[in-house]
């Protein structure tokens, strides 16, 4: 196994089975990449929405009344549960795909990470009153 970043296009990416053997095999694998990293990026947006829909508001935050949800709503724990996990588990997968110390993996993941931040995030600040999150890390 390599300790420092690769090229190759044959390596193993978190399974045994998962080889990409050709070019189009591994050009999949970077876009799949890329996508799970955006997607990491809605979760974590995702995944802010609802702590800060269901936390008390602090001085520069503003009610939006399409995400101030009933504080007594049962579901509303479960929904943060699962939303969390979602969160954890793409973040933790995001990190052992980093880890293969494939280059072409790495800038995926980058890449993804960043169109995710630059089609989501923006949307939230544009209400200057709003707390302004952090990009999601692994």
């Amino acid at each position: 196994m390599d300790m420092s970043f690769f090229w190759r296009i044959k390596f193993t990416l978190l399974f045994p089975s998962w080889v990409p053997d050709s070019p189009v095999n591994y050009a999949f694998m970077l876009m799949l990449t890329a996508g799970l990293g955006a997607l990491h990026e809605w979760i974590a947006h995702k995944h802010w929405m609802i702590l800060t829909a269901y936390s008390t508001p602090g001085p520069i935050m503003v009610k939006d009344p399409q995400r101030d949800y009933p504080k007594q709503h049962e579901d509303a724990i479960l929904v943060a549960v699962l939303m969390h996990a979602a969160y954890v588990t793409t973040s933790y997968l995001l990190m052992m795909m980093a880890m293969s110390f494939n280059a072409g993996i790495f800038i995926a993941i980058t890449v993804g990470l960043c169109i995710g931040f630059y089609a989501i995030w923006p949307l939230e600040s544009s209400n200057r009153a709003r707390i302004v999150p952090g990009p999601a890390s692994c």
